[in-house]
């Protein structure tokens, strides 16, 4: 009988001590500058449902604009928080008109209005050799897969959503916030998605291997050929789909849109796209945004190729240069 007691009593322990650290990660855990690398579908659902996005201009974009090798206070969007208009960056790698489109459902789903969206254009996503075409990051895929009509998911390739696993874990992380948030609390706990990775980089740090790497990746013309598909585009492109359902989702909801041509490293690439067929393609999706009401800020040729670290990622004084250009543009 006393064994009985003893578990009975060792389980509500354990009970309330969840429910105690489940009310902790609600209320505590920290709003940054973006969205955490590797996040999960509870901690995207939270960042929309509770950092009021409809005071804010909402950011949709890839790596470009997530701040991909800068840290998050150092990205172009992060440096903008000190405006008068408050920013809210839904950015991430291996973002894309599709995941841009599937962000907005979700938005529209929780009656989201925001005071403005602004994404950016990369045309080396409308190549279906790339990684993002026809993809939804996973953690987005989890929340709004179920929105989607028919055609539209017909248009996708699936990753998750179809598993009996991932239904399980969605469910199970919608009302769990310790377990839906994992990933990202341990990134808070060490800046990186787990301490062995963090322990990794300081050991790594230390025995100069991360400068040697650094000195290595010396990106190369060669490294890029194919990334970009200068084929002419059309109405058949999923992406081009996905970003023309975007713009008419925003002009039907009056959301005022700014959409920027992705910055190109043309000095890196020069021999594989300073060609009319690329310059087709930058004038094909801006007719396209402005035929929606979107307001075009063309920054394709405006960085110099010291400002990249490969063909579209931006250093520190990169993003510098392109918060400067935004706040100038958005009269901030």
């Amino acid at each position: 009988m006393r064994f009985m007691v003893l578990v009975a009593q060792t389980v509500a322990a354990m009970f309330v001590t969840l429910i105690v650290a489940d009310v902790v990660v609600r209320w505590t855990l920290p709003h940054t500058p973006r969205l955490n690398e590797n996040f999960s579908a509870a901690y995207l659902q939270r960042a929309i449902r509770e950092d009021h996005l409809s005071d804010k201009i909402v950011v949709i974009g890839d790596s470009a604009l997530w701040g991909y090798r800068v840290k998050p206070q150092e990205a172009a969007i992060a440096r903008l928080s000190s405006s008068s208009v408050q920013f809210e960056n839904l950015s991430f790698e291996g973002g894309s008109p599709a995941n841009l489109y599937a962000l907005l459902r979700l938005m529209q789903a929780d009656g989201i209005r925001p005071k403005a969206v602004l994404f950016n254009v990369n045309l080396k996503e409308f190549n279906a050799a790339d990684s993002a075409y026809q993809t939804l990051y996973p953690g987005l895929e989890q929340l709004v897969w179920q929105q989607l009509r028919p055609e539209e998911r017909s248009l996708l390739k699936p990753t998750r959503h179809a598993t009996f696993d991932a239904r399980a874990d969605a469910t199970l992380g919608s009302f769990w916030a310790l377990y839906g948030m994992r990933a990202d609390i341990r990134e808070q706990l060490f800046g990186t998605p787990d301490a062995v990775t963090a322990l990794r980089d300081q050991i790594e740090s230390l025995s100069g291997e991360t400068a040697r790497a650094g000195a290595a990746h010396v990106p190369s013309p060669d490294k890029f050929m194919g990334t970009y598909d200068l084929s002419p585009l059309s109405g058949t492109n999923v992406e081009v789909i996905f970003l023309k359902k975007s713009v008419s989702l925003l002009q039907a909801e009056h959301i005022p849109t700014i959409a920027i041509l992705t910055p190109t490293n043309h000095g890196l690439l020069h021999d594989y796209i300073d060609t009319p067929d690329y310059g087709d393609q930058l004038a094909y999706v801006s007719a396209l945004l402005r035929e929606h009401g979107a307001r075009v800020l063309n920054y394709d040729r405006a960085f110099r190729p010291d400002e990249f670290f490969d063909n579209d990622h931006l250093t520190v004084a990169g993003n510098e240069h392109l918060s400067a250009l935004l706040r100038k543009d958005l009269r901030l």
